[in-house]
């Protein structure tokens, strides 16, 4: 829904060419260009990563140690940089020596003997503390905003922080006591499910940078009749760790029609967090019934644009009390806009078809013709980018529904690691160095081209080496 939108910085449609390469040269050239591209964005990541990443309690003992925790961490996130889809063909593949040969010309640290086995990295996972892997995440997303890399995707003046749900695994057994249980219909098999919520932070530009994650956990003695982890306590907590870890931070949270209630809108205003969260038209019914009616009396709260290759009218109506809670005790002020949108586009016998559609969220502030457009277009509706993201963990090389696991603790550790992964791979994708890349192979493309030339016989050593002398520098396109 997002990929339309003006600001967009991902071509919308990949060039339908051959290859551009005339002879063997050609192509090592520009494999020996992406990749020293590519190394020098993991080399201005990766250093202040391993730092955080040392200070990980080891839980090994010291006499039984073969490989470093740090060279083991780096080996599960690079299985899912290069994205193998699992253990298995990790093992297979990354262990080849014409990769860590590349690695160790540019990442001294890294000169191992052995490299480690998978099954061994899944062992260290199931004793490290899940939560030391997010604050590395944390960290580095932290170190981003101190060092002004993301200053142009803030929308009047604020972070845009999106949050939605992703179901990793269903199976027919109780797998694991802290899963979920989950049933259709009253005669249906009980189905054990996990569930986790994530934060991303989400750009006008189309860019998505994961911030944290929240499973929902039921507890070792989880009685079926009693209520169950959800989403909504999930984003109570997770958001209680986003103020922690950024408590300084001009947030505006956007989220699905899930959340439009008064707890979650509550915390958001005592974090003093701005929100834009879409309403469903069975959502807050009294809000709607006083929208309605009040919208008569303010026909200046009114706006008619034109987005992209699309006609927009906007209504809103401002200062709108809802309350909640036992006996209607709490109130919230509330402020409710609609967009009503209307396109055309061309069938298979050029013939114009007039689409429509509506949408419509519950706001923190008030709207004006000032401020409505951004709260709406570049804010509110790059709420899809979190679902474009969901989908490219599924589907598109991180393979975010394989356990890696069946141990809770170390699936969860997998699934840090995967998010530290995904940073990498989008900073690398949106970096001044790849973005030709991307524009001629997509992002997925270029991680896959990325991939083969790592795992061939295309890298110069020595030229690799080379790029230790020259300063690692994340440039980014925006």
């Amino acid at each position: 829904m997002a990929a339309w939108t003006p600001e967009h910085l991902a071509p919308a449609t990949l060039p339908n060419r051959k290859s551009p390469w005339a002879s063997t040269s050609e192509e090592q050239a520009d494999r020996q260009a992406a990749a020293e591209a590519h190394l020098q964005v993991l080399r201005s990541q990766l250093a202040p990563l391993l730092a955080k990443l040392v200070r990980i309690p080891d839980p090994r003992r010291p006499r039984s140690i073969r490989h470093k925790l740090t060279v083991v961490l780096v080996y599960a996130i690079l299985l899912f940089v290069l994205q193998f889809s699992s253990r298995r063909e990790g093992n297979r593949e990354l262990s080849r020596p014409g990769l860590w040969e590349a690695l160790r010309a540019v990442f001294p640290d890294l000169d191992v003997a052995a490299i480690p086995h998978a099954d061994t990295v899944n062992r260290l996972l199931e004793r490290i503390a899940p939560e030391e892997l997010e604050q590395v995440l944390l960290d580095r997303v932290r170190g981003l905003l101190r060092h002004r890399k993301l200053q142009a995707l803030m929308v009047r003046r604020h972070y845009v922080i999106a949050m939605d749900g992703l179901q990793k695994l269903t199976r027919d057994e109780p797998w694991a006591p802290e899963a979920l249980r989950w049933r259709n219909g009253q005669n249906e098999q009980i189905r054990y499910t996990a569930h986790v919520l994530e934060a991303a932070l989400v750009s006008p530009q189309g860019i998505t940078l994961p911030l944290a994650a929240e499973f929902c956990t039921n507890g070792p003695e989880q009685d079926e009749a009693k209520k169950q982890d959800c989403e909504q306590k999930a984003f109570q907590r997770l958001a209680g760790r986003l103020k922690q870890a950024f408590p300084r931070l001009r947030v505006l949270v956007v989220a699905d029609g899930l959340y439009p209630n008064g707890p979650i809108m509550a915390q958001c205003r005592r974090y003093n967090w701005e929100f834009m969260i879409s309403l469903p038209d069975d959502k807050l019914k009294s809000v709607w019934a006083e929208a309605y009616a009040l919208r008569p009396l303010t026909p200046e709260n009114a706006l008619h644009v034109r987005w992209a290759d699309r006609q927009q009218d906007f209504w809103w109506v401002n200062h709108i009390d809802y309350r909640y809670g036992d006996n209607d005790r709490q109130k919230l002020l509330l402020h409710v806009v609609v967009c009503e949108e209307h396109w055309t586009t061309r069938d298979e016998h050029d013939e114009l078809v007039a689409h429509h559609a509506r949408f419509a969220w519950v706001s923190s502030s008030p709207l004006s013709s000032n401020n409505v457009v951004d709260r709406c277009n570049r804010a509110a509706r790059h709420r899809w980018d979190i679902e474009e993201h969901v989908l490219a963990q599924k589907h598109h090389g991180y393979r975010a529904t394989h356990p890696f696991s069946w141990n809770w603790n170390a699936m969860r550790c997998w699934h840090y690691l995967m998010l530290l992964a995904c940073l990498l791979n989008t900073l690398a994708c949106y970096s001044v160095g790849l973005w030709s890349v991307v524009c001629r192979r997509g992002f997925r493309g270029t991680l896959v081209f990325l991939r083969e030339t790592y795992l061939g016989p295309w890298l110069a050593p020595e030229h690799l080496r080379a790029l230790r002398d020259r300063s690692p520098q994340l440039r980014l396109i925006v």
